[in-house]
């Protein structure tokens, strides 16, 4: 990130204070002409009080030299702005001489008998902004040729000759537009009305002025989009060859800036070659760049920018030894400290109108993950730092706690979404029990500043973590120590999981039944379901009666069976169970395959291999068939079990097994 966009407004703002007086707070001027709104501009114009200019210079000011003239021109910029601010939405449907053309046509009236005065050039400004936005290019080109010449070279007055450019190229007079575009460097226009008078956008206006404003944005535009290229793709000269021909030419610009030395941002050159070399995979050439930028004079904004650049290269290139551990956690100190002062109370608000709708819904997440990632770029920054490259190598050093600490501060540190969703629930539901329970033994048994500075920056609720870790003790059929985490559970936090609803099944039903939902399973219902498992497992192995054995192995073996199949919210968040998308998010951790985390087929093998020893430890077959009657294996029935009762009533009721009975005998 290199800038902020080119806008003018600080030039604004100082040509006010030029205009009116240099006692006048320039905040002052902002909160009057940026953030106050028509209605009390106009209640000022008709009804001014006292107290109107106490906490403010400028309308102080205003007031004290009666200059109403200033009031009726940014009430009628107000309402300018706002109907074309309407007009310009997507979804605006264009109807000729409806409410908003009634306005600006307005505007262009009062526009265009205000001929002389001190606001000459914001009414200027005004007229050709309305005019093109009423697609009245000619009126607006004729209106840029009568006024030209009483415009100074101010920051009004180039807002206004670079709108009446795009006036003067809609009506033909594109050369003039294109000069226009060139005189002032700006390289987005220039590339709209090129008709190959230039080959290079970027080159061409950096040869006519290197400290063009508008080289920053450029600059920033080709670097966002070179940032979803993957390394690979910059080396690809067939499917690429577009995108390898800008990148050349922009590497080439900014070896040649850096050796030139004519801009005064030599800093933004160093970083924006540090970053190319960086997106091609070459982040040891990349931190040589940007080492040697450092030493450049820069702005704040852009002194904050290397900061991240060099966190992110430094992730990249060292060892993981205490050292990088060190610069780590003084980097993200840094960092945590900008993103909780910059998160502005709007952001916040959204993300907790997004958390409170979504209820932790995985497709609700993406909403608080879009609102975070990418409309804050502090925030994305740690995101992208973490998740994209210090958890994968943490991961690859088997430096599992440390990667769920990460992945938990850069998931939770603005907003704690609901439920189980985003990247650091995918990382954490990927790992062992073992590796699970040493990360919570390290949230309240924290063994250094790192962990406690983690600590206070992540998701730490125990009902989360006792959760997730019983889960995981089900997944692995540890029910011991499942209980244990279950019965900490209370039932009002079991209410807000979002699989809540589904816990209303048998988990020790047959394939063939179906059963109507019983709500009353609901609270504590893992619990009872490990318990059950615990019972059946001892008595399957110690019990005296063989029966009681095989009726436990069976029983043991549709709860496991279930587990993972009708009633798989016993050991996992998802139905789906699908987390494909994850490579998508973090394609360079080496995670293991779904099957082999959730043990689908290992345990549904398991299950039927200890269905069929269950089978073969009844000593009364006429328990065995009425258990395999319930399993559905008629077959085995009348092979094994053929003179029980239960085969019996088999036969009597079913042709095909009667005359199945028949052939095995001959008949």
């Amino acid at each position: 990130m290199l800038h902020r966009k080119v806008d003018y407004k600080a030039d604004n703002l100082l040509l006010w204070q030029k205009q009116t007086s240099p006692s006048i707070l320039l905040d002052d001027i902002e909160r009057i002409v940026y953030r106050s709104d028509e209605g009390y501009l106009m209640r000022v114009r008709e009804h001014p009080v006292p107290s109107d200019g106490q906490d403010n210079t400028f309308m102080r000011w205003i007031l004290a030299q009666h200059r109403i003239d200033i009031l009726d021109f940014l009430i009628m910029a107000k309402q300018s702005e706002k109907v074309r601010f309407s007009m310009n939405d997507p979804w605006y449907y264009d109807v000729k001489d409806g409410y908003h053309y009634r306005v600006l046509e307005d505007v262009v009236e009062q526009c265009r008998q205000y001929t002389s005065g001190p606001l000459l050039g914001r009414y200027a400004l005004q007229m050709v902004r309305a005019l093109c936005t009423l697609r009245e290019y000619q009126a607006c080109a004729d209106y840029w040729d009568s006024i030209r010449g009483k415009l100074g070279n101010d920051a009004i007055g180039k807002m206004t000759e670079l709108r009446a450019a795009a006036a003067l190229y809609k009506v033909g007079r594109k050369d003039e537009a294109f000069n226009i575009y060139a005189r002032h460097g700006d390289v987005a226009s220039i590339r709209a009305v090129n008709g190959g008078q230039v080959d290079d956008e970027l080159t061409f206006v950096y040869d006519l002025d290197p400290n063009s404003p508008y080289l920053e944005g450029e600059l920033q535009k080709w670097l966002l989009y070179y940032g979803t290229c993957r390394p690979a793709d910059l080396r690809d000269e067939f499917a690429y060859h577009f995108d390898l021909e800008k990148y050349r030419s922009l590497k080439e610009l900014a070896h040649r800036a850096i050796k030139e030395k004519k801009s005064r941002q030599l800093a933004m050159w160093y970083y924006t070659l540090a970053a190319l070399y960086d997106m091609n995979g070459e982040s040891h050439k990349a931190m040589r760049y940007l080492v040697q930028g450092q030493r450049c004079p820069k702005n704040p904004y852009l002194r904050d920018t290397y900061h991240v650049l060099h966190m992110w290269l430094d992730a990249q290139t060292s060892t993981y030894d205490e050292d990088y551990e060190l610069r780590l956690l003084n980097d993200l100190k840094w960092l945590a400290g900008k993103i909780k002062r910059e998160a502005t109370p709007k952001l916040y608000r959204k993300l907790d109108e997004y958390n409170d709708k979504t209820g932790g819904h995985k497709d609700g997440y993406w909403e608080i993950y879009q609102c975070v990632s990418n409309t804050f770029y502090w925030n994305d920054a740690l995101r992208r730092i973490l998740f994209k490259v210090v958890c994968p190598r943490m991961h690859e050093a088997g430096k599992y706690v440390r990667e769920i600490q990460l992945a938990n501060m850069a998931e939770n540190l603005l907003v704690q979404p609901k439920g189980y969703a985003g990247e650091m629930f995918l990382i954490m539901d990927r790992l062992s029990y073992a590796d699970t329970r040493a990360y919570y033994m390290r949230i309240f048994q924290p063994e250094d500043d790192f962990d406690r500075f983690l600590n206070n920056r992540s998701k730490t609720d125990r009902n989360f973590w006792y959760d997730v870790l019983a889960t995981k003790c089900l997944r692995e059929r540890r029910y011991a120590t499942a209980c244990y985490y279950l019965r900490k559970l209370p039932v009002s936090f079991q209410q807000t999981l979002n699989v809540y609803p589904y816990m209303t099944r048998d988990p020790f039903s047959y394939d063939m039944q179906i059963l109507p939902r019983d709500a009353s399973l609901a609270p504590d219902y893992k619990l009872h379901f490990a318990e059950a498992m615990m019972r059946y497992q001892k008595d399957m192995r110690h019990h005296r009666d063989p029966n009681k054995r095989a009726d436990a192995k069976l029983q043991y073996a549709l709860g496991l069976r279930n587990s993972v199949h009708r009633c798989w919210f016993l050991t996992r968040h998802s139905s789906s169970c699908d987390h494909s998308y994850i490579q998508g998010l973090l394609p360079e951790i080496a995670y293991v395959e779904d099957s082999t985390i959730y043990r689908h087929e290992q345990y549904v093998a398991l299950s039927e291999k200890l269905i069929n020893e269950a089978i073969l430890t009844y000593t009364d077959k006429e328990q065995a068939a009425q258990q395999l009657r319930r399993l559905l294996r008629f077959q085995r029935i009348m092979d094994s079990c053929g003179e029980t009762a239960t085969a019996q009533d088999i036969r009597a009721h079913c042709d095909k097994w009667r005359d199945y009975a028949k052939s095995k005998m001959g008949i």
